[in-house]
């Protein structure tokens, strides 16, 4: 199997949340493994992380904007 290949992950908002902090903290800490790649992987996953949760309100509120409103 292909180091490229694609996988389908749920994670909760706090799991991908946590993921994301602890990548933060590895690479403020310089911890790059003397691979000249690794910056810019971590920086992949923090777009599709980010990425699927905006998206997410995204399409709530726009959801919430097709609600009628209330007369009463």
């Amino acid at each position: 199997m292909a180091l490229n290949t694609e996988h389908k992950f749920t994670l909760t908002e706090s799991q991908s949340s946590i993921i994301l902090y602890i990548l933060e903290d590895y690479m403020t800490r310089g911890n790059t493994s003397n691979d000249p790649d690794l910056p810019k992987e971590i920086d992949a996953i923090f777009e599709e992380l980010e990425t699927v949760v905006e998206d997410y309100y995204i399409k709530i509120a726009k959801a919430k904007s097709k609600q009628p409103t209330p007369d009463w």
